[in-house]
């Protein structure tokens, strides 16, 4: 479902909530009328005797046009010293000029320069003044307007102009002043301002000659691109040198030296000895290389060739031994080789380049670190720049602001001149008032007022249950039927269901024992208990009535008045009351003899004379034995018991009903006994055997109301041409 579908499905329930709202309102202030309008009465007529002594009066009216302060910015040096700010600065503070024009001040000179007396001849008093006098903001404008009221026209036209010219003088004489104040603060601040301001420059200069700063902002940047430069610096050379210890690493591996070594095994290889040695074991080589080719290994040239060539060997170990203290090839030592070449030269170069780039990365790491070192100390030399920048640039504008100041104090103290200005004078008004119709007005609106309050709170001290939906509300009883008040007095001289069988009334009964009928129950109550919550809500009226609409159906009825303290079926059906209830169940009477016959097919079993304990016969075992009887007699049973807050009598008759059936009157129940009622019934375990419920007594608009066809049936049995036959309804 969207939520248009809701809203749409809640509005029905909305506004049938307001209607019932407004209809309960309207039908409290309808029971409570009289106390209402004699309130409303009262508060009108009080109102309109007292305004016909009210005095006429005549209103002037004057309007002062206020602008920007010409010297407000420059009073306002002083600051917080001795002077209070308005919050809005660029504005003027109407409020306050408000408050200025009805100061004592100002309204004891208006009252001196007019000699303004009382009713007595007195000199008028300030307060006196004020009551009369009103001064308002014109909204939207920077205007307040000044009004009089006073019974002569004259004074009233001069009260206003003198009240606005006083003010317009003191203010010129308060602006003056505070020029004068103004220009003699800033005569006093400009030399401590300029000081303070030497001082402020001599500490920034020496910040940067000790911090050895000339543009942080600048050096900063440097710092940055310095510092990044400085990284890749490192990465770089870091990883070259990574490089070539790996590739000394390898042939150091290769040779077996060290780099001591391996120079001392260049060295040695560049003496005349070693080469001399190279050059002989070259010969001694290519020439075994030639006998070799001619003669076999055991050829004495051969053996002596192999014997130099072993001695040689030999020797240049020795010389090897000696100064390279290591193993070496005789082929590392040959000069002009690639061996040479790519082997020991190549590992000593390498070991110097790995040298060389250890320096300078160790430089570059000494450079980070100063750079790094610089770079943290800038933010709080910033801050410390910044602070001293602050407080520069702040006395430097507070110096220039009082210069500035000075030389237009000095044209502003001979100006005579305020900020206010009259645009209206208070002209001698021509026609006067009462305001007696503005009286009259708020009287009706306070009668109004009151009238409703009364009816509220004389609704609120009622606490009996007047109307329909409340009656719902506190009984959540499924409703049999409703009688009308109009019926429910048409038969209080008898049944009217046995005088007039064809009436609405009686059709109203003819429905509660329909709905009886047809209620969702496993099986048919025969024996139906009929009270209310308290006496006066006509239970016994219902129950006769149901007894003879149900008799006209064809119905065997016995109607027994079960309220044996005070019993009224004897009145309503003008029988008597000599043997009843107390024959039966205490002398075994026969019900046959007891019993009185008012209508065809209706028994009825009145109380009788009544002994000291009712309780005592209720709660007996003939008692019991008399319903049971009676069940077999008769098709149906209807006992009028009491109400349920008075006695325990209709707890012990609730044993032998097979249900109950509530009756409820508008105006008589009250809340508590209603909750009480509840109460019993939940208690006992009774809330199974309510049938329902019948609202007795209501109001023919409220009745109109909730039966919406209730018009129609009565035009029906009023207009049928049947009805005046007196015919008996339909079985």
């Amino acid at each position: 479902m969207t939520n248009l579908q809701k809203n749409n499905g809640s509005y029905p329930s909305q506004r049938e909530g307001l209607d019932i709202n407004v209809g309960e309102y309207f039908l409290k202030l309808k029971r409570r009328w009289l106390p209402a309008l004699a309130v409303f009465v009262f508060t009108v007529g009080t109102t309109a005797f007292l305004s016909s002594f009210l005095e006429k009066t005549y209103k002037s009216e004057g309007k002062i046009l206020f602008k920007k302060n010409s010297i407000g910015s420059i009073s306002d040096i002083k600051g917080s010293t001795n002077e209070f700010r308005s919050l809005l600065d660029n504005q003027t503070p109407l409020s306050t000029e408000k408050l200025r024009v009805t100061s004592e001040p100002v309204l004891q000179q208006t009252i001196d320069q007019l000699k303004l007396e009382d009713e007595e001849g007195k000199p008028l008093k300030v307060k006196a003044l004020q009551k009369k006098l009103v001064v308002d903001i014109v909204g939207g404008t920077d205007v307040i307007e000044v009004q009089y009221n006073d019974p002569d026209p004259v004074i009233a036209s001069k009260v206003v102009n003198t009240l606005m010219d006083v003010y317009i003088k003191e203010q010129v004489r308060s602006n003056k002043s505070a020029t004068a104040s103004a220009n003699s603060f800033v005569t006093k601040e400009i030399p401590q301002i300029e000081n303070k301001l030497q001082s402020l420059e001599s500490r920034l200069q020496n910040f940067y000659e000790k911090n050895q700063v000339v543009d942080l902002q600048e050096e900063k940047k440097t710092l940055v691109a310095d510092l990044g430069n400085l990284n890749r610096q490192i990465s770089t050379t870091g990883a070259e040198l990574q490089g070539k210890k790996a590739q000394a690493q390898s042939i150091q591996n290769q040779l077996g030296l060290n780099l001591n070594q391996a120079i001392s095994a260049n060295q040695l290889a560049n003496t005349p000895q070693v080469q001399s040695i190279l050059a002989q074991q070259q010969a001694t080589e290519t020439e075994l290389s030639q006998e070799r080719q001619r003669f076999n290994d055991n050829h004495p040239t051969v053996v002596s060739l192999n014997e130099k060539k072993q001695a040689l060997n030999s020797q240049l170990q020795q010389l090897i031994t000696q100064y390279v203290g290591g193993k070496v090839s005789a082929g590392l030592l040959q000069g002009g080789n690639s061996v040479k070449d790519n082997q020991l030269e190549r590992f000593i170069n390498l070991k110097i380049d790995e040298l060389n780039l250890e320096t300078q990365l160790s430089s570059l790491y000494q450079f980070q670190k100063v750079y790094l070192a610089r770079s943290q100390a800038i933010p709080s030399l910033e801050k410390q720049e910044q602070s001293l920048l602050r407080e520069v640039d702040s006395s430097r504008s507070t110096y220039n602001t009082l210069l500035d100041s000075k030389g237009d104090l000095g044209l502003l103290l001979n100006k005579d001149t305020g900020n206010a200005e009259v645009i209206e004078q208070g002209q001698i008004p021509q026609q006067g008032s009462t305001g007696r119709v503005m009286l009259l007005a708020l009287g009706v609106l306070m009668g109004l007022f009151l009238a409703n309050l009364t009816a509220i709170l004389l609704e609120m001290q009622d606490r009996t249950l007047k109307t329909i939906p409340e009656i719902k509300q506190k009984f959540a009883y499924q409703v049999l039927g409703i009688i009308p008040l109009d019926t429910l007095q048409e038969h209080q001289s008898g049944i009217i269901v046995q005088r007039e069988p064809d009436s609405f009334a009686s059709e109203i009964y003819r429905m509660i024992q329909t709905n009886l009928k047809f209620l969702a129950v496993k099986r048919q109550p025969k024996v139906i208990l009929m009270t209310s919550s308290v006496p006066g809500e006509g239970k016994s009226t219902v129950a006769a009535n149901l007894a003879a609409a149900m008799s006209q159906l064809g119905r065997k009825v016995l109607l027994i008045d079960g309220d044996l303290r005070k019993g009224s079926q004897h009145e309503l059906w003008q029988v008597s009351n000599k043997a009843g209830v107390k024959d039966v169940v205490t002398h075994k009477t026969p019900l046959a003899q007891v019993v009185s016959q008012p209508m065809q097919q209706l028994d009825l079993l009145t109380t009788g004379i009544v002994a000291p304990n009712p309780l005592a016969l209720l709660d007996s075992t003939e008692m019991s034995e008399l319903v049971a009887k009676a069940r077999k007699e008769y098709e149906l049973i209807i006992i009028d018991a009491p109400p349920l807050a008075v006695t325990a009598d209709v707890l012990t008759l609730t044993k032998l009903a097979d249900g109950i059936v509530f009756v409820s009157r508008p105006g008589v129940v009250e809340n508590e006994s209603a909750e009480l009622a509840q109460e019993t019934i939940a208690n006992a375990n009774l809330s199974q055997k309510v049938l329902g419920m019948v609202i007795n007594g209501v109001k023919p608009n409220e009745f109109d109301r909730y039966s919406y066809h209730a018009k129609y049936s009565k035009s029906y049995f009023s207009s049928s041409p049947e009805s005046s036959s007196s015919k008996t309804a339909p079985a």
